[in-house]
């Protein structure tokens, strides 16, 4: 029997402010996969992820996370699921009145893990995400870039099964966004990290048999490989629009 998808979504309708935001959508993230979520300001791609991750509940549908319906687990039960994912969300997310290395140690202590391995995984995730030396300064202290790696750094730090990221390239110069993939690559090349991210930037670490989905105005216009999404957009104008000039 095939293992459930890491994250789905089931008929999804979401209503905000008497506004309806996501219209009939489904989607599934399976292990390995890379999904980029694509579409105009306003179009629901980051909606999307935070009902994925239990932030907010759908009007209608359902949305399951490791095969588990969310409407029906305990705050524990959620607790240890959220154990087995990395988030960075966007706007930023690193608590200012907190070090990097206690930014990073978040995930771990809410799991309740042993010391021992509290040391070890910040040691592997300085050096990993190349933040040696900024274990102690407050997040204010940091470039962006350094924010963004510090943020990766905590997402990664549970070795989680499933990676999602929101706005995780905003603003970076080239520079700092190439190291920032470099590193996605690495753990997808060496862990099958499954990824879902509405990133432009993250085009780079997309491949032509890796997935994209189109949203626009909440609906799904295309849920597809990179490489079908290519060649359809080459003979409808609106979707090309939106997979070239998405933000």
């Amino acid at each position: 029997m095939a293992n459930p998808p890491l994250a789905e979504l089931r008929q999804v309708f979401q209503h905000v402010n008497g506004h309806c935001a996501l219209n009939d959508l489904s989607l599934a993230v399976n292990q390995g996969d890379a999904l980029l979520l694509i579409g105009p300001n306003g179009a629901g791609k980051s909606l999307t992820l935070r009902l994925m991750v239990g932030l907010d509940h759908p009007s209608a549908g359902s949305v399951r996370l490791f095969g588990q319906d969310l409407r029906h687990l305990t705050d524990a039960r959620m607790n240890r699921l959220r154990g087995r994912l990395g988030v960075v969300l966007q706007g930023g997310s690193l608590l200012d009145e907190l070090t990097v290395l206690e930014n990073l140690l978040l995930p771990m202590r809410a799991q309740a893990q042993p010391r021992a391995r509290l040391a070890r995984a910040a040691r592997l995730a300085i050096t990993q995400l190349q933040l040696d030396g900024m274990e102690h300064q407050y997040p204010r202290a940091l470039s962006l870039g350094q924010q963004r790696r510090a943020e990766l750094a905590r997402a990664l730090i549970n070795q989680p099964e499933l990676l999602i990221c929101d706005g995780l390239s905003d603003g970076l110069d080239p520079p700092a966004l190439r190291d920032i993939l470099g590193i996605l690559k690495v753990q997808r090349e060496r862990r099958g990290l499954s990824i879902i991210a509405t990133d432009n930037g993250m085009l780079e670490i997309i491949g032509p048999d890796d997935r994209v989905a189109v949203l626009d105005r909440g609906r799904l216009l295309f849920a597809g490989t990179r490489a079908d999404l290519e060649a359809r957009s080459r003979d409808d104008l609106a979707l090309r629009t939106l997979f070239e000039g998405h933000p």
